[in-house]
Order: C-alpha cells, then structure tokens, then sequence
C-alpha cells in the first residue's frame, strides 16, 4: 500500500499504483475480520469506495478514448478535441477524490489517538491537491492544443501534460504514505492466536 501511494502521482507509472493498490486494498477487505467492528465497516466502506472509484474512471477514460478515436477518423483537429479534454479533465478529478475518501478510511482505525487526528488533515490536503492539479490541467489544456491532425501519438502527449499537473499532488500522497507505516504494525497481524481476542486497535 505504502508503495502504491509513491506511484500513484508520478507520471507514467500510475498505472502500476493503482494495480498495486488494488491489491493492497483487496488484502485489506480479505484481513478485515480479526479487527474490531469500527475498522471492519470502515474498510468495507473503503474497499467500496474504492470500485466505485475505478468504475468510474473506467467509464470516463473509455468515453474519451472513443471520442479520441471518433475525431481521428474523422481527421479533425486537436482543437476540435479540446472540449472532450477539458471535461475529460474535470470529471476524472471525482473518482480521484472518491479514492483519497477511500485510502483514509482504510487506516483511520489503526492508527493511535495522536497520529489518527492526521488523517482526516490528510485527507483534506490530498484533496485540495488534487483540484489544483484538476486546475492546472486544465489551464495547461484551455490554452489552446495547436491545429494538427488528432493522432494517437498527439492525444498521448495530452494525456501525458495531464498527468505532469498531478505531480502537486505528491506531498498529499507522501503524507498519506507515511501514516500508513505508522498503522503497519497494526496490520501485520492477520489473526489472533488461538484462545486470544482480536488484534487490539487504539481506542479513540
């Protein structure tokens, strides 16, 4: 999980993160029974949260590819495609922030009363992150894409100084990171030995 969150803002590798958390979150949901009932519903909310998330970027990345496509047939122009950019740009932040919701639901629970007061902080600075790289995109995108051809060589380089504006979001993400190895070792123990309760959780 740790690691997902270091990949996910950095260009070109995103997609390895969000493959990675995906695993990470799965195990989570998998390991949740041995904890106390306040992180086991915080979780299932979470690991919700979090398919929502990816449904919903799917469909919204999928949508802008065909229209990415229907502009190449069509020889049009990248200007042309400006349009579907900016709300590409737009409607993509809301499965972003449905997912940092989702990750700092995931280690609310494990973490002692001190660190735990970070998360919601966190959470909040991440997603002030993430609407000013939403912002940043799209000032980069409403300026203006030149008058060649759509190519998938040119959408590609649009995708790409899109997902340069998410580099701001990087101390979110680190923030993020490190409170996660804070709730490590609450993690680590998947089951309780036989004859003893469940993994103790600092109480609020």
């Amino acid at each position: 999980m740790i690691v997902s969150l270091v990949l996910l803002w950095v260009p070109n590798v995103t997609i390895l993160g969000a493959a990675l958390l995906s695993i990470g979150s799965t195990l989570m949901f998998w390991d949740r029974h041995p904890f106390p009932p306040a992180h086991r519903r915080a979780v299932r909310v979470a690991y919700l949260l979090f398919w929502v998330s990816a449904g919903a970027y799917a469909v919204i990345f999928a949508v802008f590819v065909s229209t990415a496509y229907g502009a190449w047939l069509s020889s049009r122009r990248l200007d042309d495609l400006r349009p579907a950019i900016e709300l590409f740009v737009w409607l993509s932040t809301v499965p972003t922030e449905l997912l940092v919701a989702a990750v700092a639901l995931q280690i609310r629970h494990l973490l002692p009363p001190t660190v735990r007061r970070q998360v919601p902080w966190a959470a909040l600075t991440l997603g002030g992150l993430v609407g000013l790289a939403t912002l940043l995109a799209y000032w980069d995108v409403a300026a203006g894409l030149g008058s060649e051809f759509v190519r998938m060589s040119s959408v590609l380089g649009i995708l790409n100084r899109i997902s340069v504006a998410r580099l701001v979001e990087g101390p979110g993400f680190a923030w993020l990171a490190y409170l996660y190895y804070r709730a490590h070792g609450a993690i680590v123990p998947k089951a309780a030995p036989a004859g003893e309760g469940a993994p103790s959780i600092p109480g609020p």
